[in-house]
């Protein structure tokens, strides 16, 4: 009987056929390596995207955190009428370009304010370069005062992509020359509206209708919202007559300054002879009865006044008509 011993191994690959393989492979790497390139640009790329997003977006919030808490009061230099203006100190573009230059960006190329609060400058807006930007989410916010009482403020971040990522793919056609990163962070409003400050101020006392011809009086003219009274001296013995006295009166308000956008409105108890008109600054003309000999009367006036949120405040001053 006769074995026969096998061979395991290959027979040897003649020299052409090596050739070919060689080149198959040399082949499918100039086919494939570009591909490899590009897929691995691009992992490279989209992650240092993502880093600049999130940076934008923690951006966006920390500007709404800052705007939501800046002071509603006209008198303080830096509030929320003029926070995102370029000429305010410390606005709030240069918060949020501090931001990003901390975290390793370049400044933003916009920042936006929006807010429905009843004060000024409800939409700002700095651009410091070309910009495509707006903002991201709903077309308008949450509805706010008036009368809910509440409102709202939206700070949009625009930061532009080139300068913060490598335009590593830009042989390849895709490049970020011209796009930008935006984000919106809508936060409440944490200060609240201030009614207005209405006061009152006495003008004159009025002696030259023919009924107060024979009423002499002593007046002394107060202070801006202070009591005051009417001494009526019977020279002539008459029974009755009237006496005018003018008003003026204002109203502040701590948001915007001045009323603007609100109204002024008088009223008297018990009601005068007379009270024209019932609205607005003055002079306001109150016309009132001389009582009885040996008689006073108290009249309260109220001006009342009303901001552009609905708030209302009132003032009363008494005014003491006495005839002895």
């Amino acid at each position: 009987m006769t074995c026969r011993r096998l061979s395991s191994s290959p027979e040897p690959a003649s020299a052409p056929e090596r050739a070919r393989r060689a080149g198959v492979v040399v082949l499918e790497l100039i086919v494939w390596l570009p591909v490899l390139v590009i897929f691995l640009l691009s992992i490279i790329e989209f992650g240092l995207i993502m880093q600049t997003n999130r940076q934008v977006a923690f951006a966006s919030r920390f500007g709404a955190s800052l705007a939501s808490e800046i002071s509603r009061l006209s008198s303080a230099p830096t509030n929320l009428s003029n926070y995102n203006m370029i000429a305010t100190p410390d606005n709030l573009k240069l918060r949020v370009d501090e931001y990003l230059e901390n975290h390793g960006l370049t400044p933003s190329c916009e920042v936006r304010l929006e807010h429905n609060a009843c004060v000024g400058g409800q939409s700002q807006v700095q651009t410091m370069a070309a910009c495509n930007c707006g903002p991201v989410g709903p077309a308008v916010l949450p509805a706010g005062e008036p009368p809910a009482g509440e409102a709202y403020v939206r700070v949009t971040v625009c930061v532009p992509l080139a300068g913060n990522v490598p335009d590593i793919l830009d042989t390849f056609g895709f490049s970020l020359s011209s796009r930008t990163i935006e984000h919106s962070t809508t936060f409440r409003i944490e200060t609240n509206n201030s009614t207005s400050q209405p006061s009152i101020t006495a003008q004159s006392v009025d002696a030259t209708n023919a009924t107060d011809a024979n009423v002499a009086t002593s007046v002394a003219l107060p202070a801006v919202n202070t009591n005051f009274s009417i001494i009526v001296t019977d020279n002539g013995g008459i029974a009755a007559g009237t006496v005018d006295v003018l008003f003026t009166g204002s109203a502040t308000d701590p948001e915007d300054g001045v009323l603007g956008g609100g109204s002024l409105v008088w009223s008297v108890n018990p009601a005068p002879v007379n009270l024209n008109p019932t609205t607005g600054t003055g002079p306001i003309t109150m016309t009132i009865n001389v009582p009885a000999s040996g008689n006073s009367v108290i009249y309260n006036v109220t001006l009342t006044s009303t901001d552009s949120c609905g708030a209302t405040a009132a003032r009363t001053i008494q005014v003491t008509i006495t005839h002895p």
